[in-house]
């Protein structure tokens, strides 16, 4: 089954409806899944009527699609930078700079921390979206990742090795926002951290720049030998 896009005229009160539905279809969403989510239920939520949605996105499958396009756009202003300036700034400044921004994007609670959610609720329960998700806000966090770390690794280090720490870093991140329930019960005062943010970017960014920089002795030394 293939998701599809659909095109309402654009006006100012066609945007007022779309985002109405978007609000309430990102609710239902990440509450029920979109397999058990009710068109129904989004309906109701929004206050519209439930041919709204049929005029604006189409289906229920154009409806996800467009929210999950939605809160890309709005992650997208939390992705790591890359802009010329940085070149100047020290590589592990850069990387505290970038776990902090997926952290933020994790934890924060601004609206575009919803895209690790539907990620997570793809993930247990996959539909054919899954695939745009990690075309659309995965692999460029994975790009920016791969190029900054393979900076910090050097030459000697091959991709995969830097592709590998690029999946620890993410999966170090994921975890505080997917995995809350685990990372409380080794310890509550982690989670109940009032600093929660900044404490955590500053322990994966030690225990991440100590880790890349063992891996970098160990292959400039295997490649010496």
């Amino acid at each position: 089954m293939m998701f599809r896009h659909a095109t309402a005229p654009n006006n100012i009160a066609g945007e007022e409806t779309r985002a109405r539905l978007l609000e309430a279809a990102t609710e239902v969403f990440l509450a029920d899944g979109f397999r058990t989510a009710r068109v129904q239920e989004i309906a109701r939520r929004s206050g519209l009527r439930l041919s709204a949605i049929n005029y604006h996105f189409g289906s229920k499958e154009g409806l996800y699609l467009a929210v999950l396009h939605h809160h890309v756009r709005l992650s997208q202003q939390h992705l790591p930078p890359d802009l010329p300036e940085l070149s100047a700034v020290p590589l592990r400044t850069r990387l505290e700079f970038v776990i902090a921004d997926i952290l933020q994007l994790h934890l924060g609670q601004e609206p575009a921390n919803q895209v690790p959610q539907l990620l997570m609720r793809e993930m247990s329960n996959p539909t054919p979206a899954l695939e745009e998700i990690i075309r659309q806000f995965t692999l460029p966090l994975a790009g920016s990742l791969q190029a900054l770390f393979g900076e910090i690794l050097g030459p000697a280090v091959p991709q995969v090795a830097v592709n590998r720490s690029v999946c620890s870093l993410l999966g170090q991140c994921a975890m505080y926002a997917q995995a809350r329930a685990v990372v409380s019960g080794v310890d509550p005062a982690i989670i109940n951290d009032k600093s929660l943010i900044p404490n955590t970017t500053r322990h994966i960014t030690d225990f991440t720049w100590g880790g890349l920089q063992a891996i970098r002795q160990q292959w400039e030394a295997a490649t010496k030998s």
